[in-house]
């Protein structure tokens, strides 16, 4: 079918058969139909969640409680974090998987005994949860839907940290694929160039989104932003177009068989914040975000800086350019420069400032990362969660 002329609503018509436009299932529909209006999106990276917990002071064991605990300290009454989005993967995957590797599995007992004390502990928490046929990523994305939240998968494009941990057999056995030899400079990276490269991703995230029980994938183009070795920009977008689309179509058929819709949304690339990132900025590294939301593949896009909060995204020009989906501005974690985590305060005015530039809600990224201090730790501000998006 050509996505370009059949709209994505008419394409569920023909394969759901009216009813299912609902997207519900019996009384549980309002419970799992996701919120007309996002105000607060909080993206959860799947990684020092799954080490750390309320008031731990380092990495720590954890229980189903305490996943559970993650879920229920965002969304709580007053809250107003609608959507909840879990990362699966940084080139790795976090779970057992059949297509890719399963984080850590590649590294050397040499280089596990040099892993921070957080891989270490994560390592063994995920490694008891699933030897006792418990998947907390699923456990999450289950109490985010209990509580009435949008439950969304978070996939990373092309993740560059490079660390052993990270190491998959794809690399391994292809190494010209890779965009580098250095770490943050491509030693992680996958060249979308190939055609094989692109296949690969496509097939990890069908399994991801197969998997779990979720309203949802984002695909993460800002870890990390850069996806080719050469080619012009015409080119490049050609191959990441058919990239999206190609996972337009798999949600499509994968929500007729669960009779419910399952939205595609974006995080599109920043420049590493050397300036703000532009849908022509964007465009020129092969994600033309316009012509996804023209053709219906993406239901809405969140735009951020990458790491640092500078506090200038440009959302007049995002919105502009993409009229026909909402469009939510991102607030980083930390400052250039600063020691700390935003505060309580500093939230709130960043949040403000967004929604004065027009963002239709505002995306969390990095809030928990407080917690991450080892005796250090200190908890992140989940009140001003009450205060955000309006």
């Amino acid at each position: 079918m050509n996505f370009k002329n059949v709209s994505r609503r008419d394409w569920l018509l023909s394969h759901s058969a009216g009813a299912a436009l609902c997207f519900c299932e019996g009384l549980h529909c309002l419970a799992s139909a996701p919120p007309k209006i996002r105000r607060v999106l909080y993206n959860f990276d799947g990684d020092s969640c799954l080490s750390t917990k309320a008031n731990g002071k380092g990495p720590v064991a954890i229980t189903v409680e305490d996943v559970k605990q993650l879920i229920r300290e965002i969304a709580y009454e007053g809250s107003r974090v609608d959507t909840i989005l879990v990362c699966l993967n940084a080139q790795v995957m976090y779970y057992p998987t059949k297509i890719g590797t399963m984080r850590g599995t590649l590294s050397t007992d040499e280089e596990r005994k040099k892993w921070p004390p957080s891989e270490k502990q994560r390592f063994e928490n995920l490694k008891a949860f699933f030897d006792n046929g418990i998947d907390p990523y699923a456990i999450m994305l289950a109490e985010a839907r209990r509580l009435g939240r949008e439950a969304l998968l978070t996939f990373r494009m092309n993740d560059d940290h490079g660390d052993d941990f990270l190491r998959t057999k794809f690399q391994v056995d292809h190494p010209d694929y890779r965009l580098g030899n250095e770490r943050y400079r491509g030693k992680g990276a996958l060249d979308f160039g190939k055609d094989e490269v692109r296949s690969h991703i496509f097939n990890l995230i069908e399994e991801a989104t197969k998997r779990y029980e979720c309203d949802g994938i984002e695909l993460d183009f800002n870890r990390f932003p850069t996806f080719f070795k050469d080619g012009s920009t015409a080119w490049r977008c050609e191959k990441m177009n058919s990239l999206v689309e190609k996972i337009r179509g798999m949600l499509d058929k994968l929500a007729a068989e669960r009779n419910r819709k399952l939205v595609l949304s974006v995080r599109p690339p920043s420049n590493y914040g050397r300036t703000p990132p532009t849908p022509e900025t964007a465009k020129s590294l092969g994600c033309d975000v316009p012509t996804w939301v023209e053709n219906g593949w993406v239901d809405f896009v969140s735009v951020s800086e990458f790491f640092q909060e500078r506090g200038d995204l440009p959302l007049a020009l995002w919105k502009k350019a993409l009229s026909k989906v909402p469009v939510y501005g991102g607030i980083e974690c930390r400052k250039a420069g600063a020691t700390k985590n935003l505060s309580a305060e500093q939230y709130q005015s960043a949040a403000l400032n967004l929604m004065k530039s027009g963002a239709d809600g505002v995306y969390l990224f990095n809030f928990f990362t407080s917690r991450e201090e080892g005796a250090n730790s200190y908890e992140p501000p989940f009140e001003v969660l009450k205060q955000l998006g309006v």
